[in-house]
């Protein structure tokens, strides 16, 4: 399993933010609650990071990776449950 120590730098920042606005407890219920589409959703960034480069959004193949990888989606849990 991923370690949620190990995640890129854009999504710590992004559960950070999550944390500030006290929003990392809903965010957790919805990555939960759509952990079985995690690979799907991941697939699906990988074939918008190009369209996310052109538009100034680089982290897209960062949050695709993680989403494709089988420990990905309990890594993030793990990030946001440490956050709440």
């Amino acid at each position: 399993m991923m370690p949620a120590d190990s995640l890129p730098d854009s999504i710590t920042q992004t559960v950070d933010v999550l944390a500030r606005y006290e929003l990392a407890a809903p965010a957790l219920l919805f990555v939960a609650s759509h952990r079985p589409l995690a690979f799907v959703a991941g697939q699906t960034l990988y074939g918008l990071a190009p369209l996310g480069a052109l538009l100034g959004v680089g982290s897209l193949g960062e949050w695709a990776g993680l989403l494709s990888e089988p420990s990905g989606a309990a890594a993030l849990m793990e990030a946001l449950h440490d956050a709440a």
